[in-house]
């Protein structure tokens, strides 16, 4: 690289690993996110290190565990002045750093999160296509006004809460995404003689829930006939135990209404692929694609129906744990490379940090930069770490989760306690405070159907992982210091 790389930094909101086309679902239409795997490295084994918004953005971030940096619960997290987001430490470093959409690092109830100095000097906030939408703040409904549009017009009405779901004839050239690569294209073009390099995070709110695509879409991957969702009658019993630490009311079996969200989310996905596709199209037609890095992730997965289970909450499946992960820089970086090992999102920050020359901090992630060049992995990563400390707080549970209908989150409920180690075979799950665990062996058992917890040949199996786990946990719940003693 003849200089420093700008980053493009496409991030999405509760996206399943199994979501893209040339990753192996042949179900679903993600032609850009095709092309961008061909054109870069898809990390197929990338972890989360929380399966919920705030901990988790906060952790990839840094590239430090939730934990570690005080960032446990969702939505109320207010992250130390002395712990320090990787766009600041780009922006000291010369960078313009601009968001646009979502960051959600902290408290977002008034429309507008009270920000730390977090490096952007382009901020462009938007929590949610659907909140907020009477707020003379919000930079989206302003939009849709310049366009002619009340956005009453294309959201359903709700006099009781404050959140709103698109109709579902809301044109897709009106909707969230269509609006964040608008301004993304802009903001490139407004930079394309600069000799300043940037990072551009773009951060759209789908295929987060409400499950409101596009009725042409939604018909579209019914009469696709997708696969139903994993489950058997065992789910019942197994969820009943952790019930009220999820964002629904209980466990239940697959059903049409189930069906019908798994085609509306592979359609909300598709929408995504369309109007990130428009962004990165703008960057080639700019001729800033070689010296430009292109990070797509997600935040955590989503249920969507697998074991009876839909959104998110204190569980580890795959479907919730596991996200993509594709990064790409022709010319620079090998391409169309899939890597099986282990990644976590921790990993985001030290590989950003190498390629622009800076410092890092003291991050428990690892570069993939030698990954990326085609290099061998000399140190594989052995294990991958998620934690859920109390994150669901229950007065953080608000209603723009539920959909019509489903219930209110169970009062007088418990604080939750779990932490998850996969070793790239077996996954523990440990639900402290509470004799109930889980472990899967996903070398033969990838759907996560048998709970060898209590399988008396798996015990040993079963208190290795647990030391290992419990050391994990002790090493990295430290706060981070540097040689200087600053985080």
């Amino acid at each position: 690289m003849s200089k420093r790389p700008n980053i493009l930094w496409l991030c999405t909101d509760q996206q399943r690993w199994d979501t893209i086309h040339a990753l192996g679902n042949d179900y679903i239409d993600t032609p850009n996110l095709d092309r961008l795997c061909s054109q870069g490295v898809a990390f197929t084994n990338a972890y989360c290190q929380n399966p919920i918004c705030t901990p988790s953005r906060a952790s990839f971030l840094t590239g430090r565990y939730p934990s570690s940096i005080n960032a446990n619960i969702n939505g109320a997290c207010n992250l130390p002045e002395h712990c320090t987001l990787i766009s600041k430490r780009l922006a000291d470093a010369g960078y313009e750093c601009g968001l646009i959409g979502k960051l959600h690092i902290t408290s977002a109830w008034d429309d507008y999160e009270e920000r730390m100095d977090d490096g952007y000097s382009y901020f462009c906030y938007n929590l949610a296509s659907g909140h907020h939408l009477k707020s003379p703040k919000n930079p989206y409904v302003k939009w849709l006004t310049e366009k002619g549009v009340d956005w009453q017009d294309i959201f359903t009405t709700d006099e009781k809460h404050d959140y709103h779901w698109y109709r579902e004839d809301a044109p897709e050239e009106l909707r969230q995404t269509a609006w964040l690569a608008e301004k993304a294209i802009d903001f490139m073009k407004e930079r394309t003689n600069s000799d300043r390099p940037w990072l551009l995070s773009v951060n759209c709110y789908d295929p987060h829930p409400p499950y409101d695509a596009p009725l042409s879409l939604v018909n579209k991957y019914l009469d696709r006939k997708l696969p139903d969702p994993i489950y058997s009658d065992e789910d019942l019993k197994l969820n009943d135990k952790l019930k009220d630490f999820f964002f629904q009311s209980a466990a239940h079996p697959v059903d049409d209404k189930a069906r019908r969200n798994k085609a509306s989310y592979y359609g909300m996905i598709e929408l995504i692929d369309k109007h990130y596709g428009r962004i990165i199209d703008a960057l080639d037609e700019l001729g800033m694609r070689e010296n430009t890095l292109i990070i797509y992730n997600s935040d955590h997965g989503e249920m969507l129906g697998d074991h009876g289970l839909t959104h998110k909450g204190c569980r580890f499946y795959e479907g919730l744990v596991h996200i993509p992960l594709i990064m790409s820089m022709p010319g620079s970086f090998d391409q169309g490379i899939r890597h099986d090992g282990l990644v976590e999102e921790t990993d985001i920050v030290p590989t950003i940090a190498e390629l622009c020359g800076i410092e890092a901090g003291d991050t428990h992630g690892r570069s993939l930069v030698p990954v990326l060049k085609g290099e061998p992995d000399k140190k594989p990563r052995k294990f991958v770490r998620t934690e859920y400390y109390d994150t669901l707080e229950l007065d953080m549970c608000y209603d723009g989760l539920r959909e019509p209908g489903e219930a209110e989150v169970s009062d007088g409920v418990d604080s939750s306690y779990a932490t998850m180690y996969y070793d790239g075979r077996y996954k523990l799950c440990v639900y402290h405070g509470s004799e109930f665990g889980e472990l899967y062996d996903l070398k033969n058992d990838p759907d996560e159907r048998k709970n060898l917890w209590y399988e008396n040949e798996y015990q040993g199996i079963k208190n290795k992982l647990v030391l290992d786990s419990f050391g994990a946990t002790v090493k990295f719940s430290r706060p981070g210091q540097n040689r200087r003693g600053r985080y």
